[in-house]
């Protein structure tokens, strides 16, 4: 899949937020930004609070995209297409090491201990990449 898309997979390791946009059933659709980590070359981890709009629309609609920011002429834009869904196999963000390391210097910028983040970020979605737009 990342064969002829190094720049979009060194931008889906290293960006630190993007919109997740799921769709209800009705087909009303919902963007949020978040911080997620990529955790293989098929999937893409983000942890959401619980209850949520996404939690909601994931379960009665896993499509789901994640767009990167562009720059401010529209350049640059990478846009992942997947099948999302709760995966309680995954370890708590606190507990997840690469998660963590991604996100410290964040975390520390909002006074927020990984700890925190995992209580208020309790419920972990696995995103199946399915394709990707971009360079």
């Amino acid at each position: 899949m990342w064969t002829d898309k190094t720049h979009s997979r060194t931008r889906i390791e290293n960006d630190e937020v993007a919109w997740l946009t799921t769709v209800s059933s009705q087909g009303v659709p919902s963007t949020a930004l978040v911080w997620f980590l990529l955790e293989n070359d098929e999937s893409i981890l983000v942890y959401s609070r619980d209850p949520s709009i996404r939690l909601r629309n994931i379960g009665t609609n896993q499509r789901v995209t994640l767009a990167l920011n562009s720059d401010f002429r529209g350049n640059d834009s990478i846009v992942v297409l997947g099948s999302a869904g709760i995966d309680t196999s995954i370890a708590p963000a606190d507990e997840n090491l690469a998660y963590v390391a991604k996100y410290q210097a964040t975390l520390d910028d909002y006074s927020w201990t990984p700890r925190w983040f995992a209580e208020n970020y309790p419920t972990p979605i696995r995103i199946h990449i399915t394709s990707v737009h971009g360079k």
